[in-house]
């Protein structure tokens, strides 16, 4: 039986946002990656000077393209256009890989699965509604040694009752299962990095593809 019908799509950032709840994060995390060796995790200005392959994890619900390329530009050194920006913090391109003139950058897309055995801010459930299932989209943008990735607004998939708010919910538990990975891995490059991130992203698949 089909549960199209009985199920619904919640956006939270058209929600009140409940008292208590903080404001997400903009930079969640920034990091410097050695090959062979434990990622380190930096101030952005300090990670413009690394010469590691770089990777900066944003939330990217409240941003503008202007305050984005003006704060991460310099960790691209050049490689950042207007245009990327746009395709990476905007909800409505999603892009499942694509290129760009002139560059050697690649955008793709990629998303989490929560399962919630609660609300999201530590309450019950409401209404005898089964557990919600939180759809966390994951833009990417990967040129020849960084890597930005942009938490996307998060969708709360429920039975009929009313939506729940969603909190910030940090980006800790993925870098640190690409951190545990990284070391024992062959990769070296922001490419070989967005491989293990995509495939953290996937856990739940039966089938994990090989990373190098």
């Amino acid at each position: 039986m089909s549960t199209t019908a009985s199920r619904r799509v919640e956006q939270p950032s058209g929600l009140r946002r409940p008292s208590g709840v903080k404001r997400p994060r903009l930079i969640r995390q920034a990091s410097a990656w050695v090959p062979q060796r434990d990622p380190e995790p930096l101030q952005l200005q300090d990670l413009e000077e690394s010469n590691a392959v770089r990777w900066v994890d944003i939330y990217g619900g409240d941003l503008s393209n202007g305050e984005v390329l003006a704060l991460l530009a310099p960790i691209c050194r050049g490689g950042l256009t207007a245009k990327m920006i746009r395709d990476l913090i905007t909800p409505q391109r999603f892009a499942a890989a694509g290129s760009y003139r002139d560059s050697d950058a690649v955008i793709m897309s990629g998303f989490r699965i929560r399962h919630l055995g609660s609300g999201a801010n530590g309450s019950q459930a409401t209404n005898g509604d089964s557990s919600p299932s939180v759809f966390e989209p994951v833009q990417m943008l990967v040129g020849d040694d960084w890597l930005l990735s942009c938490w996307l607004p998060a969708r709360v998939f429920r039975g009929m009752g009313d939506p729940i708010p969603v909190a910030d919910d940090s980006s800790s538990g993925l870098y640190l299962a690409v951190a545990k990975r990284w070391p024992t891995s062959n990769a070296s490059t922001a490419e070989g990095l967005a491989k293990l991130v995509r495939r953290e992203l996937s856990g739940g698949a039966v089938y994990r593809s090989p990373i190098n």
